[in-house]
């Protein structure tokens, strides 16, 4: 393929959808995620004001939130950068469409990434409209790491049409495995967010200071048929639910570390990854830890959490780049005749 665009296209798209990630992230965190309660504008305009007037009428108006000028424009910043890679998204589906002829290139994968942004913009509305109700914020979340996924693997095979590789690849499975383990995790992350149960637990090891127990309730705390209605906006959940949830959280963190350093040790035995990848993914993963741990320790300052966020979706991002370098040649295969590579 010697038409680089489309690679380039999708660089900067898998650039852009970290930013949406991360500006979503900090919407949350910041609690501007009803900054404005209606959708796509904020309060029927496409700039938030900064009129004091006017604001005072919108207090009047809307009496359940907290309306306020720098939560209008940290949602609409949000909405403005996901508008931004629609777009660029919808380019990259056209061109696919437009070189579906040509051999080996991903035009249904294109196409496939352009309704994944409609169904997530679809969400985004919802998570506004359906205040912040944690299922319908968890999954927006969900969409928009797959986003990046698919991304990411767009790319990957772009690349390698634009060098004239057109042999296919496979993933290895149990790179595969470590990949869902992370997405698991980060969902965990997100639900822990959005039933704002990250202070419940401010004993490492507990839920509970001085050694006193703590009757976790499991079922509330990942009870995915809670009512429709409520604000959710510094949750509802009972500290029992918070506090399991949590601990879900901290266990699969466990689960992530053990898998991956088994894994990234096992890879780098056969000789598949090189050191570098390993020790980048390794090191991410110390940090995430530090900061998670950090978090306990300062009871889940805004600054901290946005930061183990940031982590999240870095990690995410090597893990699919350890995917791509120790995937394995399909024989006698090529991207146009195997889906699945």
């Amino acid at each position: 393929m010697t038409d680089r665009f489309p690679l380039k296209l999708i660089t900067a798209s898998c650039i852009l959808a970290v930013a949406v990630i991360w500006m979503g992230g900090f919407t949350r965190i910041t609690d501007s995620g009803l900054g404005c309660p209606d959708w796509p504008g904020c309060f029927g305009e496409m700039v938030m004001t900064t009129d004091a007037e006017r604001l005072a009428y919108l207090q009047e108006r809307y009496p359940e939130i907290h309306v306020a000028a720098h939560k209008g424009w940290i949602e609409m910043i949000h909405r403005y950068i996901a508008t931004i890679l629609g777009f660029v998204i919808l380019v990259a589906a056209v061109i696919g469409i437009r070189k579906r002829h040509e051999p080996n290139y991903p035009a249904m994968l294109s196409v496939a990434l352009l309704g994944l942004v409609i169904l997530q913009g679809a969400f985004g509305a919802w998570t506004v409209t359906m205040k912040l109700l944690p299922k319908i914020v968890t999954v927006h979340l969900f969409g928009g790491l797959l986003i990046l996924s698919v991304l990411l693997i767009l790319r990957e095979r772009l690349r390698r049409l634009s060098v004239g590789d057109t042999q296919a690849y496979r993933t290895r499975p149990l790179v595969m495995g470590g990949i869902v383990v992370l997405f698991i995790q980060i969902i965990l992350g997100g639900w822990v967010s959005t039933n704002y149960a990250g202070w419940a637990c401010p004993g490492l090891i507990s839920c509970a200071p001085g050694g006193a127990s703590v009757a976790y309730d499991f079922k509330e705390g990942f009870d995915i048929f809670m009512e429709i209605g409520p604000n959710y906006e510094g949750g509802q959940l009972h500290l029992e639910a918070r506090a399991a949830i949590q601990m879900v959280h901290r266990a699969g963190a466990l689960a992530v570390v053990l898998y991956w350093g088994w894994l990234l040790w096992t890879l780098m035995r056969q000789g598949a990854l090189a050191r570098g990848p390993a020790m980048h993914f390794a090191g991410l993963t110390v940090v995430q830890i530090v900061f998670g741990y950090a978090n306990v320790i300062y009871a889940v300052p805004d600054s901290l959490a946005f930061i183990h966020h940031v982590l999240a979706v870095l990690l995410l991002w090597s893990a699919w780049k350890i995917a791509f370098q120790t995937s394995i040649p399909i024989e006698e295969g090529s991207y146009g005749r195997i889906e699945h590579a």
